[in-house]
């Protein structure tokens, strides 16, 4: 499975439902040991999330901060700080954000490309710079 961008949030992105400023909408990140998503799903689910039972995961994932959008003459795109689970021991192969602020709306589904572990240590995800539209989580051309 590829990275998932749900039909809904094109059509969101459209009529105003996510704002990803700095200020915005605040956006959650999940994590999954395999992924209960498809391009018709519109909202964040617990099905297939990593267990919060003693891993350090808590269920419905970390809070993301640092939301900044950026554009240029032919790009948008937007980015978060980077969002990690201390004295984690779980693994996940896949990540959604999804807006925390609009019924849980489901903005994008990370495939990780296989199993991630993390035994007894911190487990991050890092989102890499909107600065090149090709590298940014979500962009717009």
């Amino acid at each position: 499975m590829a990275n998932v961008i749900p039909y809904a949030f094109r059509g969101e992105l459209l009529s105003g439902t996510h704002d990803f400023s700095s200020g915005g909408d605040s956006f959650k990140f999940a994590l999954y040991t395999s992924s209960p998503y498809t391009t018709a799903s519109t909202a964040y689910s617990a099905t297939n999330e990593v267990s919060a039972s003693g891993t350090g995961y808590t269920t419905t994932g970390n809070t993301l901060s640092g939301n900044a959008v950026a554009y240029s003459t032919a790009v948008a795109s937007c980015d978060f700080d980077d969002t990690a689970w201390t004295t984690a021991t779980f693994t996940a192969a896949f990540g959604a954000i999804y807006n925390d602020d609009q019924s849980d709306k489901l903005c994008v589904v990370l495939d990780f490309s296989g199993n991630k572990t993390c035994t007894n240590g911190t487990f991050t995800v890092s989102f890499p710079s909107p600065a090149t539209a090709a590298d940014a989580i979500i962009s717009m051309a």
